[in-house]
C-alpha cells in the first residue's frame, strides 16, 4: 500500500473483509494510481495504519469521513481523527491519504528485520533517516532554550536571596520549618501487618 492513494470509498453497508474473511459494518476501498488495483480494509486495519502514521504516535480513537456542502453546491470531503486523549485534527484528503500511507509504510519497516546500514552501497532505510532527522531536531530543540532569567535578573535575585539571609528574621523562620518537619514525638508509626 505504498503505493499512491487517489480515493477512498466508504462501503456504509458493510460486507466481508477479504483479507481477514469476517463480516464487518463499514468498509472502505482504496484506489491507487496508475490503475495499480483496489484494496479493502476493514475499520482496525485503518485504525492501525492511521496511528503508525502519526508522528509522535498517538493512538488514534476513531475517525470519519464528513462531507460538507457549500453554499454553491461543491462537496468538499474532510477526514476527522480522534485520538484516545480526545484531541483531534481534520484532514484534507490528500493529508488523510498521505497519513494511512505513512502509517502502511511504518508497520512494513517494523516486520522487515533492521539492515544494517552500508554507506558504501547508500543503502539506508526511510525508518532509520527519519529517526535520525527527528533525533536531530530534538536536540536542536534543547540546546536553543534559553534560561528563563537573564543574567541581570540573576543577579538582582541573588542580592535578594542574601538579604534575606542576613534578615534576624530568617533564622527564625528556618528554624520553625525545621520544627514543623520533625515527627511529633508521641508519634508511633504504622503497624507492621506482615
Amino acid at each position: 500500500m505504498s503505493k499512491t492513494i487517489i480515493l477512498i470509498d466508504q462501503m456504509s453497508d458493510g460486507g466481508i473483509n477479504p483479507e481477514t474473511d469476517i463480516t464487518e459494518d463499514v468498509l472502505w476501498t482504496l484506489h491507487f494510481d496508475n490503475d495499480e488495483g483496489v484494496r479493502i480494509l476493514g475499520k482496525i486495519q485503518m485504525l492501525t495504519y492511521l496511528t503508525a502514521g502519526t508522528s509522535p504516535i498517538k493512538n488514534v480513537h476513531s475517525f470519519k469521513k464528513w462531507d460538507i456542502k457549500t453554499r454553491l453546491g461543491h462537496i468538499i470531503r474532510t477526514w476527522v481523527v480522534v485520538y484516545d486523549d480526545k484531541s483531534h485534527v481534520q484532514l484534507t484528503n490528500d493529508s488523510f491519504y498521505a497519513l494511512l500511507t505513512n502509517g502502511h509504510r511504518n508497520k512494513e519497516e517494523e516486520k522487515e528485520p533492521e539492515e544494517v546500514a552500508d554507506v558504501s552501497d547508500d543503502r539506508i532505510s526511510r525508518g532509520a533517516i527519519s529517526k535520525a532527522i527527528q533525533q536531530a531536531q530534538e536536540e536542536s530543540q534543547v540546546e536553543k532554550k534559553q534560561p528563563i532569567t537573564s543574567s541581570g535578573e540573576r543577579e538582582e535575585v541573588d542580592s535578594f536571596r542574601d538579604k534575606v539571609r542576613e534578615d534576624s528574621k530568617f533564622d527564625e523562620f528556618r528554624d520553625l520549618i525545621r520544627e514543623d518537619a520533625r515527627p511529633h514525638p508521641d508519634a508511633k508509626g504504622y503497624d507492621d501487618k506482615r
